[in-house]
């Protein structure tokens, strides 16, 4: 008579653990690839009007989507079908994707070959932006997470290439013409050798978080410091920078190219060294460690080695 009872007791056990364990895996999944969004799709093509395209949308769910360890801003509550589905339907050299509502938001991208894209505060206030470049053709399957799972917070979500459009929070503005501190073009042989202006680094964009490259750190403004037009072909282009305090250079170069340091000259000012530099413009952030950091100094440029 035992024997049968321990059984019994083990299979109502086992039964009662599945019924518990099945709805928490089905609370624990955000779909990808779904065909069935919450709040609808659209589709986009490179050059898209109106720029930014905007639809409404309703953010939260009852997933954890922090315990999903997706990446770095992958925060919040979502639900396990996407909020908004985005089908891209040609290669897109900038596209940024951010929410604005009244609540704390975050953004859960899926993108069209599967790498994850989030951000939880980098719009204005609490609204979350993620910005991607070489944005290839695909489906991105969109979630706007909640900061707490009972909030349901209705925003709207816009869509856009120009880096304009995406404001002073999370984006470096190349081929601009609004430098903060000025223009100048150079042609090779130039003199004076040094040339030099005066400029004060730092601003609020973590230029750490866009990836750009190695050295490519600190706080910057969105346009750029200093726009440099070069002439005619180069073999050597030095830019450097120097004033009391700890500065970075970002610079995007004629052909869109990232080039960046944080201490290579003396101290903690920075130098980025050119080789066979081309004509073009050259945008030139000059970037603070701290975000609250402003610091005067002087930039220079040299053919000289």
């Amino acid at each position: 008579m035992t024997k049968p009872i321990r059984i019994s007791f083990l299979i109502v056990v086992i039964a009662i653990q599945c019924a518990i364990a099945s709805p928490v895996a089905a609370q624990g999944r955000l779909n990808m690839g779904s065909s069935s969004p919450n709040f609808g799709s659209s589709s986009l093509a490179p050059g898209f009007t109106p720029d930014p395209f905007a639809t409404t949308i309703t953010s939260g769910g009852k997933i954890s989507v922090a315990d999903m360890n997706l990446g770095s801003g992958c925060v919040g509550f979502a639900t396990s079908e996407p909020d908004y589905i985005l089908n891209v339907t040609g290669p897109m050299d900038f596209l940024a994707i951010y929410n604005e509502g009244n609540g704390d938001t975050g953004l859960i991208i899926n993108d069209a070959s599967g790498a994850w894209h989030c951000d939880d505060d980098s719009h204005t206030g609490t609204n979350p932006m993620v910005s991607i470049y070489n944005a290839q053709p695909g489906q991105y399957d969109i979630w706007v997470s909640s900061y707490s799972a009972s909030d349901q917070i209705s925003g709207t979500i816009y869509f856009t290439e120009l880096q304009s459009n995406s404001g002073n929070a999370g984006s470096l503005n190349m081929g601009s013409s609004n430098p903060n501190f000025g223009s100048s073009s150079l042609a090779p042989g130039f003199t004076p050798d040094p040339f030099a202006t005066t400029i004060t680094s730092g601003g609020k964009i973590s230029v750490a978080d866009m990836n750009l490259g190695s050295g490519c750190v600190g706080f910057a403004t969105s346009e750029p410091d200093y726009i440099l037009n070069v002439t005619g072909p180069m073999d050597f282009l030095a830019i450097y920078n120097e004033g009391n305090g700890d500065t970075g250079l970002i610079i995007n170069d004629a052909s869109g190219a990232w080039h960046c340091d944080d201490d290579s000259h003396t101290g903690t000012n920075p130098m980025v060294s050119i080789y066979n530099a081309q004509p073009g413009q050259y945008d030139i952030w000059v970037s603070s460690y701290s975000a609250s950091d402003q610091i005067s100094g002087t930039l220079y440029f040299t053919e000289i080695r």
